[in-house]
């Protein structure tokens, strides 16, 4: 494995320190691997320092829990290792585990020193209450909702003995740092909301006019539709009432036609059934003066069959003539009926079309009907930002790494 080797050779503190700082610095599988390794290594060392380069490359990996346990690991061996306890707290915060943080500050403060250090190590004190006095502005500032005050209290209660001389200051300054960037946020996002909220008001009266736009338009449209399926309608009774007119008297001619039809038909049919009878009587008749009449008589009636069926071939004719007359008339009719139910149809559908128009416009004013909340990206990043740790109290995890490495 990457990095395996030399965390088995990093045998003292000052080269695990070093390994966990810089290789194990590095972003990605092989870094984490590194760190990894490192902590097992660290727990057999027991140095503060090498369980608070493990926290910050753990820290550094966005391993939060993993980070915290070795802040804390540090602090078991040296409970007067501040930077462990700051990483601590810090951690804590930021993961919004506040009780948890909290009781970590009034732990801390049951071991602070209640007078002023010398060097070094009053450095250290004095870096702590800077951070403890930007986190009390964190917890009582832009989070005081979400931490329980009587909590707060009581760790400011456990710290407050150590506040002495320059702390006091150091703690104030930060704390009304805090205060005042909080105060700045809160009142640029307010500005930012105001402007957004101001935006969308005139956005939404703009809105609002486009709509009774619409809707004017919409009312328009919807009665020229029904305007003019009523005049489709009358149109169309009108053509109707024409067209029963045209096809009347043909109707009538073709039913006189039809009657006379049927007449001469019954009468070729008798003049046929003579003809027979005659034909029957002329083949049994030997007598010739009664044949002669007989034959006469027989040529007489064939004339007349051929006379009614050429009356009837002629009325035949304009039999069909008037009815193909009516049919193309009733064609007309189809076809100017078919027009006039399509055109009625398609102001149907466009009155349908139009209905669901103005329900759409009135889910439209509904929604721009609800109370402006200026609630943008920029209003959102704003309380974001006003809202994080990192605002107001970020861990300064690359200074920490190279003053451990400057050890």
């Amino acid at each position: 494995m990457p990095g395996a080797s030399q965390v088995a050779e990093a045998n003292d503190a000052h080269a695990l320190v070093e390994l966990l700082l810089k290789d194990g610095w590095q972003v990605g599988p092989d870094g984490m691997d590194v760190v990894r390794r490192g902590k097992v290594t660290a727990q057999q060392l027991r140095d503060p320092d090498v369980f608070y380069a493990t926290g910050l490359a753990f820290l550094r990996h966005h391993q939060y829990d993993e980070a915290a346990a070795a802040f804390a690991a540090a602090i078991e061996v040296d409970d007067k290792h501040y930077p462990s306890w700051r990483g601590l707290i810090w951690v804590r915060t930021l993961q919004e585990k506040f009780d948890t943080a909290l009781v970590q500050v009034m732990r801390l403060g049951k071991g602070m020193p209640t007078s002023e250090l010398n060097g070094t190590d009053e450095t250290e004190v004095v870096e702590t209450i800077r951070m403890l006095g930007r986190l009390f502005g964190f917890y009582e500032g832009p989070r005081s909702g979400d931490v329980s005050s009587a909590l707060v209290q009581r760790a400011r209660d456990a710290i407050t003995p150590a506040l002495v001389g320059k702390r006091q200051v150091e703690f104030d300054n930060n704390f009304q740092d805090v205060t005042t960037l909080f105060t700045a946020s809160t009142s640029e996002q307010q500005d930012a909301k105001d402007d957004a909220l101001q935006k969308e008001q005139m956005q939404k009266m703009q809105t609002e006019q486009e709509i009774a736009i619409r809707r004017k338009q919409i009312e328009i449209d919807k009665q020229q539709a029904s305007d003019r399926i009523d005049q489709l309608r009358s149109d169309w009774a009108q053509e109707q009432q024409k067209f029963d007119q045209a096809e009347a008297p043909l109707n009538v001619s073709i039913g006189q036609l039809e009657a006379q039809q049927r007449v001469i038909r019954r009468e070729l049919s008798l003049l046929v059934d003579d003809i027979f009878r005659l034909n029957e009587e002329l083949n049994k008749t030997k007598e010739p003066t009664r044949r002669d009449r007989l034959q006469r008589e027989i040529f007489r009636l064939e004339r007349l069959v051929n006379n009614y069926e050429r009356d009837l071939t002629l009325v035949q004719a304009e039999g069909r003539r008037l009815t193909s007359g009516r049919d193309v008339l009733r064609t007309r009719r189809l076809q100017t009926q078919q027009q006039f139910e399509a055109e009625i149809k398609q102001n149907n559908d466009r009155k349908q079309d139009l209905d669901r128009a103005e329900k759409r416009v009135d889910l439209e004013a509904r929604r721009n009907n609800r109370p402006a909340v200026g609630n943008t990206a920029k209003v959102r990043v704003l309380s974001a930002k006003a809202s994080s740790l990192r605002t107001y109290a970020d861990f300064p995890l690359e200074v920490e790494r190279l003053t451990l490495l400057g050890k």
